[in-house]
């Protein structure tokens, strides 16, 4: 099941090895966090209450709507679990992509040494020199994150 939205090989990896409860996670979070699960859910609960408002004899679920809130409570009661579940897997795809960066970024800096070696001779010193400014800027970096 290979899908080509996914450019960086983590995500593609993680998007095509994921599991039947993984996959529902992903589904049910994407509903729910999307603007159109809203826009029905508001309009489903304006007419709930309309009707139980205005309805003088099927008034099923009466003020304060007590049914409307079981129904709410329900409802947290299986996405909070769900959206943690896929949240978790984002956090632990990001670690994984981050670390993938890293190395990505160490492969480069190392084409880049060599690049500027072939370039200014193996005699040159500018990469020694400038390591202790580089060694800086990081751990100005590290210290701002």
């Amino acid at each position: 099941m290979a899908s080509a939205h996914h450019r960086h090989p983590v995500n593609q990896y993680r998007h095509d090895h994921r599991n039947a409860g993984q996959r529902l996670a992903d589904s049910v979070t994407a509903v729910f966090g999307s603007w159109r699960f809203i826009i029905i859910q508001t309009g489903i609960v304006t007419v709930w209450i309309a009707v139980n408002i205005i309805a003088v004899l099927y008034r099923w679920d009466p003020y304060p709507f007590i049914l409307l809130n079981l129904l709410f409570s329900t409802q947290a009661a299986y996405a909070a679990p769900l959206i943690l579940l896929s949240q978790n897997r984002q956090a632990d795809t990001d670690r994984v992509k981050a670390e993938h960066d890293y190395q990505v970024n160490q492969l480069a800096l190392q084409y880049l040494i060599a690049w500027h070696r072939d370039t200014h001779g193996v005699n040159c010193d500018c990469v020694r020199r400038a390591q202790p400014i580089v060694e800086g800027m990081l751990t100005t970096l590290a210290k701002e994150l």
